[in-house]
């Protein structure tokens, strides 16, 4: 399962060596809208989807940024064009819960939501980091079309993510979203982090 984030993967920190993936994996090529909250801030963008990689774009602190994510490895790459810059930096936990081997999941029902038909999903997930659980809304094409979870520490410390797609338009994506732009810099997580305001955890303490 893979789709989600954007920018967003930030909500905070520590990361295992699972690939990197997020609440879904769509078995064709999309594009969409995309709403991400995550404790009630509200993250507008859009995302590019086809199996095995996704593409999210965000404006974070008014700084456009491109997140590339790829089923085959545990790291992300955060690309800011104005800069010139990419950092490779690896997910946090409470995004990557929902693609756990360990999740369960258990039917509740069928529902549309806006205006493709989905299956509902009661999910819950116990990983050495805490637990998560939630519901989650997905076509049979595998596009996550809606997220509403809550994962807590093992510290006690609980956060909610809300996810949801609009206006999904099904068609073949150029394989270019999916890569760095050439001639890029590229930069430690530790960098461009304070720049946006976000939490990332270095690709070399993987």
């Amino acid at each position: 399962m893979r789709a989600i984030i954007t920018a967003i993967l930030l909500a905070s920190a520590a990361a295992d060596t699972a690939a990197a993936a997020t609440i879904g994996e769509a078995k064709i090529a999309f594009s969409a809208d995309r709403q991400l909250s995550i404790e009630g801030k509200i993250y507008d963008g859009k995302m590019w989807g086809m199996p095995g990689a996704e593409r999210h774009e965000q404006n974070i602190n008014g700084i456009p940024a491109i997140f590339v994510l790829h089923r085959d490895t545990p790291l992300a790459e955060a690309v800011l064009p104005q800069m010139h810059t990419v950092v490779d930096f690896l997910l946090p936990p409470e995004l990557k819960m929902f693609d756990d081997p360990r999740l369960k999941k258990r039917v509740i029902d069928q529902e549309t939501v806006n205006g493709v038909p989905t299956t509902k999903y009661a999910l819950t997930v116990d990983v050495p980091e805490g637990h998560g659980d939630g519901t989650m809304w997905m076509s049979d094409t595998g596009i996550p079309m809606k997220l509403d979870g809550q994962f807590t520490k093992t510290n006690g410390k609980s956060g909610r993510l809300h996810w949801e797609l609009t206006n999904v338009r099904i068609g073949p994506q150029p394989a270019s979203l999916f890569t760095t732009p050439p001639g890029f810099t590229k930069l430690p997580a530790e960098a461009v982090a304070p720049l946006l305001g976000l939490q990332l955890k270095s690709a070399k303490a993987h």
